[in-house]
């Protein structure tokens, strides 16, 4: 058994059993996989037996005020592999290469978090979705340019620790996504075919000027601290993490 980053002649068998563990269209993933700005073999980690991946997970560079952390995402093992503990077995071995390379805090999404309580993990949060109050004449706000958009959010993310920062690799990730800010007070609001993933706001607002229908998908504990007019909610997924000093502010425009 050997575990490590995968080999670029091993990327589409990575990609392969990725799609197939959550059901993707190998095709169109495979346009999106090497082109995505985030994109580092040395990320992309897998559990290997006598040549084959049996196991697969990627991790991502996170920063926030207190420090560096790591992102969690796609565990997948293969089908005729799962329930043998090699899941298991591959976050030990990335979680301590993640410890010796000075990220000693991660971070992950998951339905069901069991298995990773049971490597130390907690739920720290859970990211909802629901319609939000709008107002009922929507107006046509300023449209914000990325120097805008960076800039304002640079100012919100300095004024507390437990924000995430943007480095210039995660915002051509961010730029990289189909995205419309506008305005919104001295902060934006940051739409997405309906969903807002992203708003920086001062003060609450009981209506926000949005299109009829709009949605909220993010952090409960985001929504509260900027104040987004639930009309309700439904859980969507736990945010769990190991070695996280405070409970993380950030949006699902950066989810990992």
């Amino acid at each position: 058994m050997e575990i490590r980053p995968i080999r670029a002649n091993e990327a589409e068998m990575f990609l392969r059993l990725l799609c197939d563990v959550f059901g993707l269209d190998f095709s169109r993933a495979h346009r999106i996989f090497f082109t995505e700005p985030m994109f580092d073999l040395n990320r992309k980690w897998g559990l290997f037996r006598d040549g084959e991946v049996l196991s697969i997970l990627t991790t991502v560079p996170l920063e926030f005020g207190w420090g560096k952390a790591m992102g969690i995402a796609g565990v997948a093992t293969r089908g005729d592999s799962q329930r043998k503990g090699l899941a298991t077995k591959l976050l030990e071995s990335v979680l301590l290469e993640g410890r010796m390379q000075g990220e000693e805090a991660s971070l992950l999404f998951a339905k069901e978090p069991v298995l990773y309580e049971r490597l130390g993990f907690s739920v720290l949060d859970e990211v909802v979705r629901g319609p939000i109050q709008v107002s009922r004449e929507h107006e046509t706000f300023h449209l914000l340019d990325f120097q805008e958009v960076s800039d304002r959010y640079g100012e919100w993310a300095l004024q507390d620790p437990s924000r995430l920062r943007r480095d210039d690799r995660r915002w051509g990730y961010w730029r990289w996504n189909l995205r419309v800010c506008t305005a919104f007070g001295d902060g934006y609001i940051c739409t997405e075919a309906g969903v807002i993933r992203e708003c920086v706001v001062s003060s609450p607002v009981a209506a926000w000027p949005l299109p009829a229908g709009s949605e909220w998908l993010g952090l409960q504990s985001m929504a509260d601290e900027i104040g987004v007019p639930l009309k309700s909610k439904a859980h969507e997924l736990h945010l769990m993490g190991l070695n996280v000093p405070v409970k993380p502010q950030m949006f699902m425009t950066d989810q990992f």
